[in-house]
């Protein structure tokens, strides 16, 4: 979706692979809304997020897969990036290429609360993917 050949879409890129929290809104099932950071993973074509199994993020999910992400702005607010996108909660572990990309994204934070990523993601265990269907930046 992102085309690479224009500049504002390789930034868009890049700030997906640095940025190290992303927002996530979803809508509870009363139709009230649901923001919250998380962590994650830019692959390229979607977002990865890991997160505990059964908290609001999930049912909301399970209920409206539609759901909005928002990076941290930047510049005073002149870097916005806004996401529109379907979830999907994936069955399966992830594949080990993609756990240790997650792992040298986060280790120092890892490090820093005692964890490794096979304690984090024990208790992490619900893989969301994203993909987004529209880019929203200025």
């Amino acid at each position: 979706m992102l085309d690479l050949t224009q500049t504002k879409d390789t930034h868009i890129d890049q700030r997906l692979r640095q940025e190290l929290i992303i927002w996530l809104g979803s809508v509870k099932s009363n139709g009230r809304p649901h923001l919250v950071p998380v962590w994650f993973l830019w692959d390229g074509s979607q977002i990865i997020i890991l997160s505990q199994p059964g908290n609001q993020k999930i049912r909301n999910i399970q209920h409206n897969a539609h759901v909005s992400l928002a990076l941290e702005t930047v510049n005073d607010g002149e870097d916005i990036i806004v996401i529109e996108g379907d979830a999907q909660l994936v069955d399966s572990p992830l594949d080990e290429k993609t756990i240790q990309d997650y792992a040298t994204k986060y280790a120092p934070k890892l490090q820093g609360m005692g964890w490794n990523i096979e304690t984090m993601s024990k208790d992490y265990s619900q893989v969301i993917t994203i993909k987004p269907t529209k880019f929203l930046s200025w």
